[in-house]
């Protein structure tokens, strides 16, 4: 079974929750004994909006979404704790038509919340269903017309909610000491989901969905998770809420506290439960001393008129000044906790200084001037005799293989035909020329694009056209042509996010080979070339695959780092038992790591065999130089990005 966290999160996630409720709890304490009410009742308001604006931050902030409809959800729990709160002859004046156990009901302040969670919670996996189908930006927009249901709902379902007119009667059950228990329990729950792996998986799909999916990550039923769950706290937010207030209508649910809600959550660092309480807080402090001007206020000799539209253009320069100046908010990824440890440390240093990023190879570089032998004689030279190889060749049927496989783009034939198989213990080359189909058949085989013909198949299993994170925790993993890393994430927690159990002994052999423990804090945005490859292979080998995938793992980099890297693919071959597939332009590494070689070119098999005999076979040859002569060389350089 899964571990919900891994090694020390959990720990970890409540050390940096008590740093951030000690400050909270000594602000109510402060607040409280200055037996001040208006003071009181700003608090309530600051503790409400938190919870809330955290709730949002579930799922904004960990999925990279923007939703503009948890509003509704915030709707729902109210109206719910409104329904089940108000008194009975209070109710029944106000909605004669409301059906009589409904009219008799009245709840206490627990039963309350928990009713408008669990409300919020099942229509939002209702709408969840159909949203997390969508593309992020459509998923946007497809929050904001629930926005807009949620409001017509409430004002158009007068049986109900009494509709513009609005509800009245709600006990005030939401005290200091309430709200800020509800907080502290929204601020634990938001910090267990974030270090989670539930949590993380969702983060990495945020920063590349492909990537996630590569990585055994289910996207949409994670995001979907995230929203029900975000909901559910949104709507016991809603019922909270509700009992703050003696009286409101549907106009409490629309645009503008939406974008109050937002404002703070930008403001303070959609990625950090500390920064949406900073948020909330500087926009509750920037509401509250505003207010009072937009409303006109007398200094002495000095007056000064009203002012109205002050607090929304004021919170609206805010959103506008972190835009330009701090996009990422005040806290950025971190909390609290991180900030006080990176204080501590000597500053804001992501671990040990990471080397310059290298630039990658340019897909438009020249080719190296290559010297003039025969090409047969320069490849075969390439290759050392077959007792320097360390080769296996499983007996049996091949453990992943492609019949007769074709894929087409727009009439574009990427693929016509192919057929391949990767025995038990296998280092398989797959070479060609620029645009021959290399990566598209790599696609394919790992679930990203679906077979327009042919079968692929793995363990004797039929996976064509299944999904690429059903195909990863199959036992198929890959790497990527163009690095595809989360930059947001660091080394640790991409190998936590990929690993099936990171605390296990394979996890830290893998990080040990790659060379990976100085830079495991490093975001990944931030590694050098060299070291976000090893990363990548890094994140595909812990997850103990059957199948490793590598689309050109070479690239970018000198002869030492090729021999290098030749040393970690049969380590890692060796070690864990897996068959490798390898995709690469640096014919010299291919011809001393694999015992087979096959050729694409025009998305068609050329040739297959041992090394020695594809190097010196005339179709080879003429399909990297055309027409063969006996003056030039095959290109033994990373050139460019295979279009295929």
């Amino acid at each position: 079974m899964t571990r919900p966290f891994a090694p020390g999160r959990l720990r970890q996630s409540v050390a940096g929750w008590s740093m951030l409720a000690v400050p909270l709890v000594l602000v109510a304490l402060l607040v409280h004994g200055s037996g001040r009410p208006l003071a009181e009742r700003t608090l309530i308001s600051f503790f409400l909006d938190a919870a809330l604006v955290v709730g949002m931050q579930m799922f904004i902030g960990n999925s990279g979404i923007i939703s503009f409809g948890h509003v509704a959800f915030m709707g729902v729990g109210a109206y719910t704790a409104a329904l089940v709160t108000i008194p009975p002859d209070i109710k029944v004046q106000q909605l004669p038509d409301v059906p009589a156990w409904l009219g008799d009901l009245q709840l206490g302040l627990i039963p309350a919340v928990v009713l408008g969670a669990l409300m919020a919670a099942v229509i939002a996996l209702i709408v969840g269903g159909a949203l997390v189908r969508m593309r992020e930006s459509a998923m946007a927009m497809g929050t904001l017309a629930l926005l807009v249901f949620g409001y017509s709902a409430f004002s158009n379902w007068s049986s109900l909610t009494r509709g513009t007119i609005g509800l009245y009667g709600v006990p005030n059950n939401s005290t200091v000491w309430v709200t800020l228990v509800a907080l502290l329990a929204t601020l634990l729950l938001a910090r267990l989901y974030r270090s989670s792996r539930a949590g993380m998986r969702l983060q990495a799909s945020r920063e590349d969905p492909v990537a996630a999916a590569a990585s055994g990550v289910n996207v949409r039923m994670e995001r979907l998770g995230s929203w029900v769950l975000s909901a559910a706290v949104m709507g016991a937010g809603g019922a909270l809420w509700a009992q703050s207030y003696l009286a409101f209508g549907p106009d409490a649910f629309y645009f503008d506290i939406t974008f109050a809600l937002l404002a703070m959550l930008v403001i303070g660092g959609r990625a950090s439960v500390t920064g949406a309480v900073a948020g909330a807080a500087l926009i509750t402090i920037v509401t509250d001393m505003l207010t009072r001007v937009e409303q006109g206020v007398s200094l002495g000799a000095l007056s000064i008129p009203a002012v109205p539209g002050l607090v929304r253009f004021s919170i609206a320069l805010l959103i506008i000044l972190a835009l330009v100046f701090r996009p990422q908010g005040l806290f950025g990824r971190w909390e609290l906790d991180d900030v006080l440890r990176r204080v501590r440390a000597g500053g804001f240093r992501r671990g040990a200084p990471a080397p310059e990023p290298a630039e990658a190879p340019s897909v438009a570089s020249e080719p190296t001037e290559a010297p003039s032998v025969a090409p047969e004689v320069e490849v075969a030279a390439a290759a050392p005799a077959p007792a320097a190889r360390v080769g296996r060749n499983g007996d049996g049927p091949p453990v992943l293989s492609a019949e007769e496989v074709s894929k087409s783009f727009e009439g574009l034939h990427a693929l016509s035909g192919v057929s391949l198989g990767v025995g038990r213990g296998d280092v398989l080359g797959l070479i060609g020329p620029n645009g021959s189909g290399k990566t598209t058949l790599l696609n394919v085989l790992s679930g990203i694009f679906p077979p327009d013909a042919g079968r692929v198949r793995f363990l004797g299993r039929d996976i064509g056209g299944s999904t690429p994170h059903h195909i990863a925790r199959a036992g198929i993993a890959r790497t990527f042509q163009n690095i595809r890393l989360f930059p947001e994430l660091t080394v640790r927690e991409h190998i936590e996010v990929a690993a099936i159990d990171p605390g296990s002994a394979d996890v830290h052999d893998v990080i040990s080979w790659l060379g990976l423990e100085p830079v495991l804090e490093e975001l990944g945005g931030n590694l050098a070339y060299g070291v976000q490859r090893r990363v990548e292979i890094a994140r595909a080998a812990v997850r103990r695959p059957s199948v490793l995938l590598l689309d050109e793992p070479a690239a970018g980099m000198n002869e030492a780092e090729s021999d290098e890297l030749l040393r970690d693919i049969l380590a890692i071959r060796d070690r864990l038992g897996c068959s490798v597939l390898v995709v690469d332009h640096d014919l010299r590494l291919i011809m001393q790591l694999c015992e087979r070689i096959h050729v694409l070119n025009e998305g068609r098999t050329v040739a297959e065999g041992e090394p020695r005999e594809v190097a010196v076979d005339p179709a080879v040859v003429e399909a990297y130089l055309g027409t063969p002569r006996k003056d030039a060389s095959p290109p033994t350089d990373r050139e460019g990005d295979d279009a295929g």
